[in-house]
């Protein structure tokens, strides 16, 4: 038995999660196996692709687990989440295409006070999980009616995973983008597999030149929440506060 999955929806969140593993082995397409704890545990990191969908796939497909965890960026949805802060789902809400919410469903934010401990900017609360991109200020205003802290678009699905298979389930996230902020809608991300399309996005900046500092800017978010996301990982695995069997540090204490 596996005794962590951890899900990336993207590229560059897959790289950073398995950048804190010593030893990281492909097993298949989208999938690598690592070593945890000097040998002792083994873990599979899944790269899902985006949306709940590809999620829901993923995690359906992954072999017997003692824990899931989802990895990755997440809109801020309150004024002062910055980019790089890191967010620990207190609860998963899903919510539609109309922004409607359904059932909350249960997440595991013990690792936040371990995060606390070692200096991390870190929150706890309710992230909503869309089907969709809200890439308007208008959109996260709705999504964030709720008490909702941030947004991502694949943690309802493997938290339903992890519901039906009674194991605790972690919705690790480090903001990208503010509240407040939209995100271009360029069409640039291979939603299958997560990866920037280089072309397309070279394309649509010279068909629209002026959204250039709107792009330049999420750019330095993204390196930005992509070094919080490897150093936390890290940082955890070495001190096997993702211990996979005992789940994370149950001594911690959550804050918010």
């Amino acid at each position: 038995m596996l005794d962590i999955a951890v899900f990336a929806a993207l590229g560059w969140e897959r790289r950073a999660v398995t950048a804190g593993f010593r030893s990281v082995e492909p097993v298949a397409a989208g999938w690598w196996t690592a070593a945890l704890d000097g040998g002792a545990g083994r873990c599979l990191v899944v790269q899902t692709g985006m949306g709940q969908e590809r999620a829901r796939a993923a995690a359906r497909s992954v072999p017997a687990a003692r824990m899931f965890v989802s990895a990755g960026c997440a809109g801020a949805l309150v004024a002062w989440l910055r980019p790089g802060d890191l967010v620990i789902a207190s609860a998963v809400v899903p919510i539609d295409r109309e922004r409607s919410a359904s059932e909350a469903l249960p997440a595991d934010p013990s690792l936040a006070g371990w995060a606390a401990r070692r200096g991390f900017r870190v929150h706890v609360g309710p992230i909503v999980s869309s089907e969709v991109v809200l890439d308007s200020a208008q959109a996260k205003s709705e999504a964030a009616s709720g008490g909702a802290l941030a947004v991502e678009m694949e943690g309802a699905a493997i938290a339903l995973e992890a519901r039906s298979r009674g194991i605790p389930f972690v919705d690790l996230r480090v903001v990208l983008d503010v509240q407040g902020q939209a995100v271009p809608a360029f069409d640039v991300l291979d939603a299958a597999s997560g990866e920037i399309r280089r072309r397309r996005v070279v394309a649509a900046l010279a068909m629209r030149p002026w959204s250039w500092p709107a792009v330049a800017r999420l750019g330095r978010q993204t390196r930005l929440a992509e070094r919080s996301l490897r150093a936390v990982v890290a940082a955890a695995l070495e001190s096997a506060a993702l211990a996979g069997p005992g789940g994370p540090d149950t001594a911690a204490v959550a804050v918010s």
